[in-house]
């Protein structure tokens, strides 16, 4: 069927209708008229696939990756050129907080890209593809569990793509039959990889070593890796949460740092803190930071960090936020924080608000979720968004990291 699409959803997808129904057209790009086939359907919404671009937008370009073109689910926009990707972002983030009632003007937010926008993922996870004796590791196709090979990803570090090859062989071995994915973090500037299986222990104990003598200009671990972030080097393991883009990430804690603006003494609590990264940086002045974790796993590897960097006024409260925040010795001056992609619950919410911080800083992942919290963190009227930064960590997707930054009313 021949549709003429709209905007682009939060997904990739541009937005056509027909009949009233809404039609999220997958590979079509606001303004164009495409030939698509219908490849979902559900009582509210269809999905489809463009086939041919009867009248291309001016903003279309070849997409570099030829996995893109075979359905590859890890990008959704490299047919999207990288200037106009950075425009339809702030649109959708624009529309999000439109749609939770707030008040904030599009050209307000700003938008913080990369000058090179490839090769930055120092994290990523592939999945085993085993074919009559043979392995292989790639993605999921787009909507699908079924793996497409990859040999190569432009949006991958290259010490992870040198990787492929030796950890696909090594998983050949009759010992690393019950391995069903690989996750792999390099530390930038090192030849330092660290790996590890899905599930946890199901490779045998000389995986590593096979995978070692295929490359052996890397050097891997499976237990733990150090990262350097401004200065300081923070140990990470497999199942803590880091910021894939090294460069991004720096724009981004940057952005949160100035939007807290900690003085000397003041008092400032990182809840959802993970290792430490960001506060480290948020105490590095002087101020009183109180992480806040849930995982236990998560609070030891931030205690390690910030004793290894001399952190003495960083300290971590072990639990849910909206159990600890309340616990915290008042005033605060600055609340930040960075909670998974599903957001934060009402209790959190609730706990936050009683809390009183005078200043607010939301970094987010999902912008429906942020702007969820958002309204309702200014809906009884003590806050006001004042500030609102988006940072491309993830060039070539939908995905983007956004900075809000709200202050108190009264």
């Amino acid at each position: 069927m021949q549709l003429t699409v709209g905007e682009l959803a939060h997904g990739g997808a541009a937005v056509a209708r027909i009949d009233g129904r809404v039609v999220f057209v997958e590979g079509a790009l606001p303004g164009e008229t495409v030939e698509a086939e219908v490849t979902y359907r559900r009582k509210d919404f269809w999905r489809a696939q463009a086939t041919s671009v009867l009248d291309a937008a001016q903003s279309r370009v070849e997409p570099p990756c030829p996995y893109y073109r075979a359905g590859c689910g890890g990008c959704q926009l490299q047919h999207l050129d990288y200037a106009e990707q950075l425009n339809q972002k702030r649109v959708v983030l624009a529309r999000q907080l439109g749609r939770a009632h707030l008040d904030y003007p599009i050209e307000r937010i700003d938008v913080l890209g990369m000058e090179n926008p490839w090769r930055y993922r120092l994290r990523g996870e592939f999945h085993v593809l085993r074919r009559g004796g043979e392995v292989s590791l790639g993605f999921y196709r787009k909507h699908t569990y079924q793996t497409l090979q990859i040999d190569a990803c432009l949006i991958h570090v290259e010490a992870i793509e040198r990787a492929l090859p030796a950890f696909a062989r090594a998983a050949e071995h009759p010992g690393a039959a019950k391995v069903s994915a690989l996750q792999f973090t390099w530390a930038p500037g090192t030849s330092d990889l660290l790996w590890s299986p899905y599930p946890p222990g199901s490779a045998d104990r000389r995986f590593g070593e096979r995978a070692a003598g295929w490359i052996p200009e890397l050097n891997l671990n499976d237990d733990s890796i150090g990262i350097q972030d401004d200065g300081r080097y923070f140990r990470v393991r497999p199942e803590a949460f880091v910021q894939v883009n090294a460069r991004q990430r720096d724009v981004l804690y940057e952005r949160a740092v100035a939007y807290a603006s900690a003085e000397p003494g003041s008092r400032v609590v990182d809840a959802y803190a993970g290792i430490g990264m960001l506060s480290a940086r948020l105490g590095a002045g002087g101020a009183q930071v109180i992480c806040l974790e849930e995982s236990p796993y998560a609070v030891r590897l931030g205690e390690l960090n910030m004793q290894l960097n001399g952190c003495s006024t960083v300290t971590y409260r072990r639990g849910k936020v909206e159990a600890t925040i309340g616990q915290v010795e008042q005033p605060i001056d600055v609340l930040v924080l960075d909670p998974p992609r599903a957001g934060c619950v009402e209790p959190a919410i609730q706990a936050m608000l009683a809390a009183t911080p005078t200043r607010i800083v939301y970094v987010s992942c999902e912008p429906s979720t942020l702007a969820r919290d958002l309204e309702r963190l200014c809906a009884s009227g003590g806050y006001r968004l004042r500030d609102v930064s988006l940072v491309d960590m993830f060039p070539q997707t939908y995905h983007m990291e956004t900075v809000a930054h709200l202050e108190r009313t009264a």
